[in-house]
């Protein structure tokens, strides 16, 4: 048996950095650029549904993402809160680090209403958080719980009335149970909130339906 190399030569570790230093540079420019057209796709898809009277939207970090209001004007329903968060694919040692935590890109949505739109009533998906919906549901021991299962999926509804149960299902089989995590009507503040994996191949679908539920609800 050859024994192991203890040393290794300057030029050998020079050839390691030039190796490492070159992967860095191709997965930077490989990463920025899927993470952009990430975001102009997702931009279009919201505007060209939503058709807001007007917009703002604001850049978060280097190529990782953005948030954006976009007014409605639609009776009650007066605007939409996005923020997009992209996996940092930009990043050679960070996006496998990434991939194990954060898992994939992230849209939270949130339409907001000028009046009361019922009890509280939220569908969770198990697993969506790393903590319990206990902890991340303000009141969650005061409200009844049932636990759901939805094309495979594993969720609990936590909720003050059912009332709109079966519209928050129907959104949640209509987008696809495997990348909706969180959907709520939290009447504290009057609105309708969506937390969801972000897929680009069926990102307008969930726009849409996102949108007729939030209609429905006005």
């Amino acid at each position: 048996m050859l024994p192991l190399p203890t040393t290794i030569t300057l030029s050998e570790a020079i050839l390691v950095v030039a190796l490492f230093s070159g992967i860095s540079v191709l997965q930077f420019f490989r990463g920025r650029r899927i993470n952009l057209e990430l975001m102009r796709h997702s931009v279009r898809v919201l505007e060209r549904v939503l058709s807001p009277r007007d917009k703002n939207y604001t850049l978060v970090g280097l190529y990782v993402g953005y948030k954006a209001v976009l007014w409605l004007d639609r009776g009650p329903l007066n605007r939409a809160e996005v923020t997009v968060l992209f996996l940092p694919r930009y990043s050679a040692f960070y996006y496998p680090i990434s991939k194990l935590v954060t898992r994939f890109d992230r849209v939270y949505l949130t339409y907001w209403y000028s009046r009361y739109l019922g009890e509280e009533l939220h569908l969770v998906k198990h697993g969506a958080y790393r903590r319990s919906p206990r902890k991340i549901i303000k009141g969650f021991d005061s409200m009844q719980q049932r636990e759901l299962e939805i094309d495979g999926h594993k969720f609990v509804a936590v909720y003050r009335s059912e009332r709109h149960l079966g519209k928050l299902v129907k959104f949640v089989r209509d987008v696809g149970a495997d990348i909706v995590n969180h959907v709520a009507i939290v009447p504290e503040n009057r609105s309708l909130y969506i937390y969801a994996k972000l897929d680009p191949l069926r990102f307008e679908r969930f726009v849409e339906k996102s949108y007729e539920l939030a209609r429905s609800l006005a």
